[in-house]
């Protein structure tokens, strides 16, 4: 098999991982956010934003790193890493102070706690994925 047609095959199956991670974590988010619904309106909304800037900042660097569809040019793709990887500090940290100055209240507990576990879903699914043998 030659070597682009491995990497072809490789770069389909990081495509495939990245989309199942993403989809995780807008589960994760709006499952957590449901619950938070029967605390109150605050935690709810505040869960909400906490795990949808988690999930859009990462389909943002997916984006970014997929663009590149030719993989014989490893530094296009290298650079695409970089890019994808600042624009998702940028839009962080952009939301993140969009959330404080335009929403108000915020319960910051629930809105830090919830955008973490939604920032390490795909740690977990992926630990969870190579227990059970599937690679994909």
């Amino acid at each position: 098999m030659p070597a682009s047609e491995q990497m072809n095959r490789r770069l389909k199956a990081s495509k495939k991982q990245a989309r199942r991670f993403i989809s995780a974590q807008l589960i994760v988010t709006l499952v957590l956010s449901f619950l938070f619904l029967g605390y109150n309106w605050i935690a709810c909304y505040s869960a909400l934003t906490g795990g949808l800037i988690a999930t859009l900042a990462n389909a943002w660097f997916a984006l970014k790193v997929f663009s590149i569809n030719r993989v014989d040019k490893p530094a296009a793709l290298l650079t695409a890493f970089y890019v994808g990887e600042i624009y998702r500090f940028l839009l962080t940290g952009s939301l993140f102070v969009m959330v404080f100055v335009l929403i108000k209240p915020v319960n910051i507990v629930v809105f830090i706690t919830i955008y973490f576990l939604v920032h390490m879903t795909p740690a977990v699914v992926n630990t969870f994925g190579q227990k059970s043998g599937n690679e994909n």
